[in-house]
């Protein structure tokens, strides 16, 4: 996902997104499976976008219309992945909130 668009959601599947992660960045993928009648985690007023903007991250908001799901990927350095993980889950997701940590792959010489 070279290019994140912080406000233009994308339509696309889950497989889509893991397939265009980029192997050199680490990734937190947020899923939300509520109801998409306006139950959305990821309204934009919610407070974890001023921290990603203050951090200087990239997201991108991907709706899955086949399975009524919609995932915040958000880009972050290769590394303390773990403790950027605990910093974004911290601002006010539901302790029950399902999310993926996909670490870069190291650069092999």
């Amino acid at each position: 996902m070279a290019e994140l668009s912080n406000f233009i959601p994308l339509k696309k599947s889950f497989l889509w997104v893991k397939q265009h992660l980029d192997p050199s960045w680490s990734y937190i993928v947020i899923e939300n499976n509520g109801n998409s009648q306006g139950l959305s985690l990821f309204k934009m007023d919610h407070r974890v976008y001023a921290c990603l903007k203050q951090e200087n991250y990239t997201w991108q908001q991907v709706i899955d219309m086949d399975v009524s799901r919609e995932y915040l990927v958000i880009r972050i350095p290769p590394d303390n992945e773990e403790t950027r993980l605990g910093r974004i889950m911290g601002l006010g997701f539901p302790g029950n909130t399902v999310y993926y940590l996909y670490k870069a792959e190291e650069i092999r010489k």
